[in-house]
């Protein structure tokens, strides 16, 4: 028999089965640890998840399953949480009973989709089902929240429907009875035991694998890489939900969800209007009152304790009505500003790394370059401003060079003539000095002429997967937030066939004067370029640049490098590293 259509499972019961005041009716689907049934109470229609016999028998699991039911059925009832009715033990059969299910499991549209040759619930979506399992969870703690864990009906209404079996959940993966999946937080698959921040970890996970249509995992995409509406601040977002460290994701689940519905319900990035800009601040000194508030509407727990100035700002900016921020630059102060106003100017550029952005109530002061959340949107508004002037550069390049008409076209070709023959001779003169470093091009650029030079490259030492370890670098830092939070899930442990350094070698080498050029643009002699090549496609999926995975030169080598074509393989995925300079 099928479940939704998707699924083959064989029902242990059978319709007419009584469990306690329930009569059972077709079955709806198999989840983790129950088969879940339609059924009939003494209220009406119901639902009963009936627990899977080996689950059942191994006592700890049901003691875990028992007390998640108690602590369900003593909740108020929740438009997004199904609510636990009843539960028993009939024979040797342990059941629980809900209110009625109606809707789709998000498992099951997610399969679906693929089937159908999409992927995802798209940006919009994706943000609604998000606002709804946070909305949730913000009292509560599930411990196991999977796509299986969620249904949406026809009206759009999102539902998280096994609340109950949480505990459990959690405990049948401590017995070794069923596996860890990709929305478990790794503490709460050592320990056991469901937590607020491994919740966050969860609902994080969820996102992933609600827009990009595949679990989260090492080396798997960044959203936005294939969600169309999406940006890096959606990556992290995820990255920093998604932590190793507990103590550096979000607070709470109600304020990622907040954040979460707000970025993806505006095309990725939070959007302000009529925000003040810093030539106006003295003027808002005048304006300045005592609005601040308590936001968060409960007290993180000790756990969270860190990440709680960070979610209180998340959620200012998303409220947009409390003047508390300051913003210093030099021996200057500007403001009071929401949260919200700090970010649009960041956008264009008025407030930048250096600057320090304090809360008046509190006093607490930060650089704005090293904050979890504003400074990937720095790093991200610089690179986009570095590009816009790059481009423009560009463009006027270009229309100057039409001008010069016939004429320079036949003394450009003479030139790539004798750059050419430059770097045979050049190749040719060092070859002998450094067995490590040949020249990759001469290149003319701006009326001069460019040397470039890049090093044979190297693959970097293997390590294990733990620790918070990236390619090209060493373990995870508090004070590198980039690295910390940079969706880099990848590993080396799985790699069985890599491509020879040689032939990395080859492809990169004939980009040299395009890498020299992003080096120039940006004020830079030298760098220590790390990549990351998928073996199926031959195309790089991962560009660090001097230990660094956001900036001007990061994102002009970074657009250098994945436009490369290099061999495809089996193997997953090559890494490699290699020295550029000026």
């Amino acid at each position: 028999m099928q479940a939704s259509g998707l699924l083959q499972f064989a029902p242990r019961l059978q319709a007419g089965v009584q469990l306690g005041d329930y009569v059972l009716g077709q079955p709806l689907w198999p989840v983790r640890i129950a088969d879940v049934y339609r059924a009939n109470g003494p209220k009406g229609p119901a639902a009963v998840f009936v627990i899977h016999a080996p689950i059942a028998a191994n006592t700890t699991v049901r003691d875990a399953i028992i007390a998640g039911t108690r602590a369900a059925a003593a909740l108020s009832e929740h438009k997004h949480l199904v609510h636990t009715l009843a539960a028993g033990l009939t024979g040797d059969i342990l059941w629980i009973a809900t209110e009625e299910i109606d809707g789709s499991l998000a498992r099951d549209m997610l399969i679906k989709k693929k089937q159908a040759g999409t992927s995802g619930f798209g940006a919009r979506g994706t943000g609604n089902l998000i606002t709804g399992v946070a909305a949730a969870l913000a009292d509560v703690t599930h411990g196991a929240l999977a796509p299986e864990s969620v249904t949406i009906n026809r009206t759009g209404r999102v539902r998280v429907i096994d609340l109950a079996l949480g505990p459990g959940t959690l405990a049948a993966i401590q017995a070794g009875l069923i596996p860890a999946g990709p929305t478990i937080a790794p503490e709460l698959v050592k320990s056991g035991a469901a937590s607020t921040t491994g919740d966050v970890y969860g609902v994080g996970a969820l996102m992933y694998e609600c827009l990009v249509g595949s679990p989260l995992e090492r080396g798997g995409p960044r959203p936005s890489e294939v969600v169309p509406g999406t940006n890096q601040q959606i990556d992290e977002l995820v990255a920093r939900a998604c932590h190793r460290d507990p103590e550096k994701r979000f607070g709470r689940v109600d304020v990622l969800g907040e954040v979460v519905g707000e970025a993806l319900g505006q095309g990725g990035a939070m959007q302000t209007t009529a925000v003040p800009t810093l030539a106006r601040a003295h003027g808002l000194d005048k304006q300045a009152q005592s609005l601040a508030t308590e936001i968060a509407a409960a007290p993180a727990s000790p756990a969270a304790s860190g990440n709680m100035v960070v979610d209180r700002a998340l959620q200012a900016a998303l409220a947009d009505s409390t003047e508390k921020w300051l913003v210093s630059k030099g021996r200057m102060d500007y403001g009071p500003f929401s949260l919200a106003d700090v970010v649009k100017q960041i956008e264009k550029g008025d407030v930048v790394a250096g600057n320090m952005i304090m809360d008046k109530d509190t006093g607490a002061r930060s650089d704005v370059g090293t904050h979890p959340l504003l400074g990937p949107m720095v790093d991200a508004a610089k690179a986009r401003i570095d590009d816009q002037r790059r481009a423009q550069a560009e463009v006027a390049v270009q229309s100057s060079e039409k001008k010069r008409g016939a004429l320079l076209y036949a003394v450009i070709g003479l030139g790539v003539i004798g750059a050419a023959a430059g770097v045979y001779f050049i190749i040719k003169s060092t070859r002998h000095d450094d067995a490590n470093t040949k020249v990759a091009g001469v290149s003319a650029l701006d009326g001069a002429q460019l040397h470039v030079t890049v090093s044979m490259p190297k693959a970097p030492p293997k390590h294990s997967g733990g620790g918070g370890h990236r390619p090209g670098g060493g373990g995870a830092s508090q004070k590198n937030a980039s690295e910390d939070l940079a969706l880099d899930l990848s590993d080396d442990s799985d790699e069985t066939e890599t491509l020879g350094m040689d032939k990395v070698y080859a492809v990169y080498s004939s980009h040299g004067a395009q890498l020299g050029g992003c080096l120039q643009s940006t004020g830079t002699s030298q760098a220590n370029i790390g990549i990351i090549i998928d073996g199926p496609s031959g195309r790089v999926k991962f560009t660090k640049v001097n230990g660094q995975t956001s900036g001007a030169t990061w994102s002009c080598i970074n657009r250098v490098m994945r436009s490369m074509q290099f061999p495809t393989i089996h193997g997953p995925r090559t890494r490699a590293e290699f020295d550029i300079g000026l």
